[in-house]
């Protein structure tokens, strides 16, 4: 009879060592952290923060790999670009949101002088 302590000892090896490193997860989080940059999220409060989410995650993402953790630190990338992709969109939209500012501003301004 395999002793419960035996039975432990092989279900976390087998349940810890099982995934592989995610290296394509790590680059695809990093091209999404890039074009989240790419888009001005720097420049955008709200996409900043979600940037600096995607970077932080994915700085602990690597250190669980180091540490053989590959599944915990999966999970963690693919949070990690799904923040830089929600900073993108929300980098566009405050781009769009300008220009139709700025475009209902030149209407606004137009009318004025149309109706002198």
């Amino acid at each position: 009879m395999i002793s419960p302590r035996i039975w432990f000892v092989a279900v976390l090896a087998v349940g810890c060592g099982g995934a592989p490193k995610p290296e394509a997860r790590i680059a695809s989080s990093e091209g999404a952290i890039r074009g989240a940059q790419e888009a001005g999220a720097g420049s955008v409060p709200e996409a900043t923060l979600h940037l600096k989410l995607a970077q932080e995650q994915r700085d602990q993402a690597i250190q669980l790999v180091k540490s053989g953790d590959n599944h915990r630190a999966e999970m963690l990338l693919a949070r990690a670009e799904a923040d830089a992709e929600l900073a993108v969109a929300l980098a566009r939209e405050a781009s769009a949101r300008a220009e139709a500012d700025k475009a209902s501003e030149t209407v606004q301004d137009l009318n004025k002088k149309a109706g002198q």
